[in-house]
């Protein structure tokens, strides 16, 4: 039988493909020391036959049967020591011995250290799981993690740990829809046929303004001629702006601007609430008229993202904002990589996800954007790309940066870089499609402005202060 590999890889660590596999990408981001050779560990004899079956090579390594992850590791121990502990609690084993975990178990469902490469007490381990441990419909991702992501983190021998890369089986990849829309599909409904990115904005202020007073702005952006508005992450429905009353008074004000623009411009209205909510508020937000959602992905997590994605009722695309993701993927020796969280998220039913911006108020790396980037981006079997976000203090004198940097395959958002605009909203929203047309075009900003007031006026007053 000819084994198809369900997955891509996101690191070096990938098991090798035989020659009838399909390779898509491997993208790597950090040099790997020579394999280690496995050390003696000091174990009592009565459980040496149990830490044995844990080792395989390589090339034992089953893509159609088997979950495959890297690990960065740091420690108080030896490598091969943190390498079969973290194997022994991400599988069947605990601290001690139990009666029923049998040679023939640990062999059977046990996770397999598979590749070492580091020296003395950090380095990189990769390990594989049995795939049958974990059923892909019913616990999913979401149990998946809590045993290979999950008590590893707490572990006393390991100082840090920072979960690198997850491999999928072809079949697990199989019983997720992924997103309805994604990077075609949200160009589609934007209306966009040349190739271009996404231009939008950010409401501001986030929150403290009334139904009305968020309507009236809501109109003046749209009258800019951009293509998308979206919440803030921090407002979905306080009192002095309920979220029913909110959809229906920004769609009627689109549909004003639409009068004399001619433009259509989708609202992402933000529904982040607890999971078994989420398709409630959906619904009442679709009903009063909404062409788009928002979710707070983090915090929905990805069983609330594959609710969403997956439900027929749900005909609109998802914008997901990543805020808080940084609590877990930030530090480079510790927690989830960015581009993983950002690829699992894409699985579940992202159909835009944020990755950050190249000259903006957030911390940015241009090499773990575009490692981000590719993971929602290349063909990955029936899944279908999500659409990276740009944002955090984008402005018309950035755009040109953020879309050489980025591409067009792309959602660029603005939020001050917009309703910043010394003579507002409409001057701001006009101000940054100018930019990012002479971007394109390959006309210099400078000479740009010379045409247009509204980038001329951005030009001088919108410029990013850290």
């Amino acid at each position: 039988m000819v084994l198809q590999r369900g997955d891509y890889e996101l690191s070096k660590f990938a098991v090798p493909l035989s020659a009838n596999q399909t390779k898509q990408s491997n993208i790597g981001r950090v040099d790997i020391p020579a394999s280690v050779t496995r050390m003696e560990s000091p174990v009592r004899n009565d459980d040496s036959a149990l830490r044995e079956v844990m080792h395989i090579q390589p090339e034992a390594v089953d893509p159609d049967r088997q979950i495959t992850a890297v690990y960065r590791v740091e420690g108080s121990v030896p490598l091969n020591k943190m390498a079969e502990e973290a194997a022994i609690e991400n599988s069947t084993g605990t601290w001690t011995l139990v009666g029923y975990e049998t040679l023939e178990l640990r062999k059977k469902y046990g996770a397999k250290i598979f590749r070492m490469t580091g020296s003395g007490n950090s380095g990189y381990i990769s390990l594989a799981f049995e795939a049958s441990n974990y059923d892909p419909e019913l616990g999913g991702i979401n149990c998946l993690l809590s045993d290979i992501a999950g008590n590893i983190f707490d572990m006393a021998i390991l100082d840090n740990v920072k979960l690198m890369d997850v491999n999928f089986p072809k079949y697990w990849v199989e019983a997720y829809k992924g997103p309805k829309f994604g990077v075609e599909g949200t160009k589609k409904v934007a209306g966009i046929t040349e190739n271009r990115p996404v231009i939008g904005s950010i409401t501001k202020p986030n929150i403290g303004i009334d139904t009305k007073t968020y309507a009236k702005l809501a109109y003046e952006t749209a009258l800019g001629g951009i293509d998308i508005m979206k919440d803030d992450e921090a407002i979905v429905s306080p009192k002095y702006c309920p979220l029913e009353a909110r959809v229906s008074a920004v769609m009627e004000s689109i549909d004003r601007a639409k009068q004399q623009t001619g433009k259509a411009v989708l609202y992402a209205v933000n529904i982040t609430t607890r999971q078994d909510k989420l398709l409630e508020l959906a619904d009442k937000a679709i009903q009063a008229g909404a062409n788009h959602l928002m979710v707070c992905a983090p915090y929905i997590g990805f069983g609330g993202m594959q609710a969403l994605a997956e439900d027929p009722s749900v005909t609109v695309p998802i914008h997901s904002h990543r805020v808080g993701h940084a609590a877990f993927t930030r530090n480079p020796k510790h927690g989830i990589d960015v581009a993983l969280w950002s690829k699992l998220m894409r699985m579940s039913g992202a159909d835009q996800l944020h990755v950050g911006s190249v000259e903006g108020k957030f911390y940015f790396s241009a090499e773990e954007t575009q490692h981000t980037i590719t993971a929602l981006r290349q063909p990955w079997l029936h899944i279908k790309p999500t659409m990276p976000v740009s944002s955090a203090g984008n402005r018309p004198a950035s755009i040109g940066a953020n879309i050489k940097t980025l591409g067009t395959d792309m959602m660029f958002l603005a939020g001050g870089g917009i309703h910043g605009h010394p003579d507002g909203s409409t001057a701001g929203a006009r101000a940054m499609m100018q930019a990012a047309r002479a971007a394109l075009s390959g006309v210099p900003l400078a000479e740009a402005a010379k045409e247009h007031r509204e980038l001329q006026r951005a030009l001088i007053t919108l410029e990013l202060k850290h």
